[in-house]
C-alpha cells in the first residue's frame, strides 16, 4: 500500500487514481476529514495528521507512528509542506518505508530560488537578470544598477505569493522590507514582459538516468497574472527538457521535479524560472497524455525496472474549470478575448480537472471543497474591484507583498 499526502489537493485525487488504477492500493492523509481524495474509490485508508506548515514535528511524528503500525512500503509527500516536514526526518522515515525524493541538500534548491538562479549562471542558462540585496538601501541601489523595473520575489513561496511591484525605483526599499517581513531575504528581479509559461516535467532515477519527461504551456493562471495555472496544453519542447535535465542533473537530483519557464515575448528566449519538487497542481494532463508519472514514480521508489516514457500525446488541454477558471474570466479585463472561449466546452481534446468519471465520489469531494470560496473576504474583495473597474490582478495591485488568495482546494 502507498500513502499519499495532502487529501485535500486535486493533483492528490489524481495521485490516488493514477495508482489505483494499476492495482496499487492507496492510503490518504490530510489535515481534514473533508479531504476530496478522502471521497475518491481508490482510497483505502484515511489518516488524520497535524498541519504540516504549522507544526511540522507533530505532523512528521503522527505520520511516523501510524507508518511503524501499518506498513506502506512507499511514501508519496504530493506538495511542498508535507516534503520540507518529511525531508527533515528523512532518517527515520527511511527505516519504515521510501521516499522518492532527493536528499535534503539536493532537495534545497526545490525550496531555494536563489540557490536554483546562481546554479542557472554557473552552468549557462538564461534567467532573468537577478540580485539578491542584503537590505532595503541594498534592494535601492541594486535595482537602479539593473536599471529596468524589478519586482521583489520571495526565495521560497509559490503561485505568485508574496511577490510586490514598485512602480518606481524610489520604492523599491520599502518594497523589499514589506516582503521581507514575511519572507526573508527576497531577490531582486528584472520585470519581464509577460510571455508564455512552460512547465518541463522531469522523472529522474536514483543513478540520474531521465526515466520520463513531459512538457505543458500554460494558457490560463488565476490570479491572472502571477497565479495558478488553470488551463494548460501539452506541447513538444525537447529544448526546455535538455535544458531541465542539465540543471537537474547538476543538483544530483533524484524524483520528481518541474523545471518553470517563461518566453520572453520580444527575443523568443526561454527564461528559467524555478523548480518545484514536488507533484505540480495540473499532473491530470500528463496522466491523460500518456505519462503516468505517480505508477513511475511508485516503481522507481521500490527500486523495480521501468521502460523510459519520453513520448505523449501533443495538443491535449487540461481546466481546472471550477473554481480556477471561472475566477479567471470574472477577474480577466480581457475575458472577452480569450483564447480558448471560457464557454467552450465541447472540445474533446480537454479533459476537465476535478471532474473524473469513474470516479463520482471524489467529483463530490471536489465540489464540496469549492464551498471555501465562498467564505473566503480576499476573493470577493477582488471580485468587487473587479466589478467597479478597479485593480483585479496581483499586476495592479500597490508595491506590497500581498499575497494571492490561497484557496484550500487550489493546490500548487
Amino acid at each position: 500500500m502507498v500513502l499519499v499526502t495532502d487529501g485535500l489537493l486535486r493533483k492528490s485525487v489524481v495521485v490516488c487514481q493514477a495508482l489505483g488504477r494499476r492495482g496499487i492500493e492507496v492510503a490518504v492523509g490530510s489535515t481534514s476529514r473533508l479531504s476530496p481524495a478522502f471521497f475518491s474509490r481508490y482510497c483505502r485508508e484515511r489518516v488524520l495528521y497535524p498541519c504540516p506548515r504549522q507544526t511540522p514535528d507533530a505532523f512528521a511524528e503522527t505520520l511516523l507512528t501510524y507508518l511503524r503500525r501499518t506498513r506502506h512500503p512507499v511514501l508519496l509527500p504530493t506538495d511542498d509542506a508535507t516534503l520540507r516536514a518529511v525531508s527533515l526526518h528523512r532518517s527515520d522515515f527511511e527505516r519504515v518505508t521510501h521516499v522518492p525524493a532527493p536528499e535534503p541538500d539536493r532537495l534545497a534548491y526545490g525550496f531555494d530560488k536563489a540557490m536554483t538562479t546562481r546554479l542557472a549562471g554557473r552552468l549557462g542558462i538564461p534567467h532573468p537578470a537577478t540580485t539578491f540585496p542584503r537590505s532595503p538601501e541594498e534592494a535601492r541601489v541594486q535595482a537602479a544598477d539593473l536599471g529596468r523595473p524589478v519586482v521583489v520575489k520571495p526565495r521560497g513561496s509559490s503561485g505568485g505569493r508574496g511577490i510586490a511591484y514598485p512602480q518606481t525605483p524610489d520604492e523599491v526599499a520599502d518594497a523589499w522590507e514589506t516582503v521581507h517581513a514575511a519572507h526573508p531575504s527576497p531577490m531582486l528581479q528584472e520585470r519581464l514582459p509577460t510571455g508564455v509559461k512552460y512547465d518541463a516535467c522531469v522523472l529522474m532515477d536514483r543513478r540520474g538516468r531521465v526515466v520520463a519527461t513531459f512538457v505543458q504551456r500554460e494558457l490560463r493562471h488565476f490570479p491572472v497574472r502571477d497565479g495558478l495555472s488553470t488551463l494548460q496544453e501539452s506541447v513538444w519542447r525537447p529544448d526546455l527538457v535538455e535544458r531541465a535535465v542539465a540543471l537537474l542533473r547538476a543538483i544530483g537530483w533524484y524524483g520528481l521535479a518541474e523545471v518553470e519557464f517563461m518566453e520572453h515575448p520580444d527575443t523568443g528566449e526561454a527564461l528559467l524560472l524555478e523548480v518545484n519538487p514536488r507533484f505540480w497542481a495540473s499532473i491530470q494532463l500528463a496522466t491523460a497524455c500518456g505519462v503516468d508519472f505517480p505508477y513511475l514514480l511508485h516503481q522507481i521508489a521500490l527500486g523495480e525496472p521501468v521502460d523510459e516514457v519520453h513520448t505523449y500525446a501533443v495538443g491535449r488541454r487540461c481546466r481546472w474549470l471550477l473554481p480556477g477558471d471561472l475566477l479567471h474570466f470574472l477577474t480577466n479585463p480581457d475575458r472577452g478575448r480569450m483564447d480558448p472561449p471560457f464557454f467552450q466546452f465541447r472540445d474533446g481534446a480537454t479533459t476537465y480537472d476535478g471532474v473524473y468519471r469513474d470516479d463520482p465520489g471524489a467529483t463530490l469531494g471536489v465540489l464540496l471543497s469549492c464551498g471555501h470560496y465562498l467564505f473566503d473576504r480576499d476573493l470577493w474583495g477582488l471580485l468587487r474591484r473587479r466589478a467597479r473597474g478597479g485593480p483585479a490582478t496581483t499586476a495592479d495591485r500597490p508595491p506590497v507583498a500581498a499575497p494571492a488568495p490561497t484557496p484550500v482546494f487550489a493546490g500548487r
